[in-house]
């Protein structure tokens, strides 16, 4: 029991380490974004974590990172942090089978499940990031492309109009926005910038905004008209998302009414008549 115990704290710390090592400030966060989007990833100095992870899945898990935004976790770190989870998750399941004294199939069973349930937690974690985050960007587009068509308008340059409108924007857009806009500092051009910031964040409506920006700038159209369209029509994908949300809501409400009333309304239907044939 007491080596299991042993490896319990040890994983413990491990993820206290990882946890720790993930947390960064905003500057460096904006550095990483910037090494993403030119294709400089984050090195594990060759750990064994790193090695472990084939090419493909190591490819699919940094396109994942990016869309969540977390551009300083490598999929090394990901997939240590799920070895890690797992062995908790084991050596738990073993202390409550030596604690109990039962080394049934059921237990076994639930040692398993624990371990993989420990195993794929940061990736479910690493899901409802990129969810929460593109979710975030959908939100505060419309309200960014309204500012951006004013400013446009106001006859500020687009470069400078970005800044304005990005200015007070917070939120995962505000970061990326601001972080493209830093690249174009660094000399890169607005379409790539723009392009990276796309690709990073992998939202089909910013993707739309970008593409149509980058397209009139490349045939010469008028960009006050562009923003404009876009803005109009960020609005209207927004009216018609929450017109979808509230046409399901009476769908979802079925099983909750159905646990929370069906129960009472039994009650009251043959409640008098079981008072009647099974009197106290």
């Amino acid at each position: 029991m007491l080596p299991l115990l042993m490896l319990l704290a040890v994983g413990a710390i491990g993820v206290i380490v990882y946890v720790l090592m993930g947390s960064r400030s905003d500057v460096t966060n904006r550095h990483a974004a910037i090494d993403a989007s030119a294709g400089v990833g984050g090195s594990d100095g060759g750990s064994l974590f790193q090695r472990l992870l084939d090419e493909q899945r190591r490819d699919r898990l940094e396109v994942r990172l990016q869309e969540a935004g977390w551009y300083n976790v490598t999929p090394a770190k990901v997939f240590a942090r799920s070895c890690i989870y797992g062995v908790i998750g084991a050596a738990v399941g073993f202390i409550v089978m030596l604690l109990l004294h039962q080394f049934t199939p059921i237990f076994l069973l639930l040692t398993v499940g624990l371990a993989a349930f420990g195993f794929y937690r940061p990736h479910g974690e690493l899901a409802a990031a990129i969810s929460k985050r593109k979710t975030e960007v959908r939100r505060s587009l419309p309200d960014f492309l309204d500012l951006l068509s004013s400013t446009v308008e106001a006859g500020v340059a687009l470069n400078a109009a970005i800044a304005v409108a990005s200015d007070g924007l917070k939120g995962a857009l505000g970061d990326e926005i601001r972080t493209a806009l830093q690249d174009v500092r660094l000399g890169r051009s607005r379409a790539e910038a723009l392009t990276a910031m796309a690709t990073r964040v992998r939202e089909p409506d910013l993707s739309t905004v970008v593409t149509a920006l980058v397209q009139s700038e490349r045939v010469g159209a008028s960009v006050t008209k562009v923003v404009e369209e876009l803005a109009a029509d960020s609005r209207d994908r927004r009216i018609m998302r929450a017109e979808e949300l509230a046409a399901a809501l009476s769908n979802k409400l079925i099983f909750p009414m159905a646990l929370c009333m069906l129960p009472a309304l039994f009650i009251m239907i043959f409640g008098g008549v079981f008072s009647r044939y099974f009197p106290h």
